[in-house]
């Protein structure tokens, strides 16, 4: 019931065992129990280029404008660190994204996880991917490329399920 508001490289640390981890809270806010919504001010400011459409032109944040950032944060990872939008004034972003475009394919970023990220700027919230479908997504990806690495698996292979 809490969304960051604020996923971007700047803020994931990577730590010794090769995880990693999301920092930087200082624009975490509660939901609405009722429709796990937090509908924001105008007072604070917010990373533009990272933000959702419905944030962008509401105010509206869900775990479903998280998932909108996490695309951004993909595209930074893909690019090797490029700025989001990066040829594009910020007040231009919001028409570039209402007229239905969105980022190029980052050359490092293969036609999957680029169709990932672009499920993860779905105009519309309700169709827009999950954390869980992406977990799944991703789950998926690990099992298909790691298969011929040899791992030793329960009876049931299941991508969802990975067993080592």
């Amino acid at each position: 019931r809490l969304v960051h508001r604020d996923l971007a490289a700047r803020n994931i640390l990577l730590i010794e065992s090769h995880n990693a981890k999301i920092s930087d809270f200082g624009l975490c806010c509660s939901c609405d129990d009722a429709t796990l919504n937090y509908q924001a001010s105008l007072e604070k400011k917010l990373p533009m280029r990272w933000l959702s459409l419905e944030a962008l032109l509401h105010r509206t944040f869900s775990e479903k404008s998280d998932v909108w950032s996490f695309g951004i944060l993909m595209h930074e990872i893909f690019s090797g660190g490029k700025l989001p939008y990066a040829t594009m004034e910020a007040d231009r972003i919001v028409e570039f994204l209402k007229s239905g475009k969105r980022m190029e394919c980052p050359e490092n970023a293969s036609d999957e996880v680029y169709e990932i990220m672009c499920s993860c700027w779905e105009e519309n919230v309700e169709t827009r991917i999950s954390f869980s479908e992406l977990s799944t997504k991703f789950r998926t990806i690990l099992f298909r490329e790691t298969q011929g690495y040899g791992y030793i698996c329960g009876e049931e292979e299941n991508p969802t399920t990975i067993k080592l």
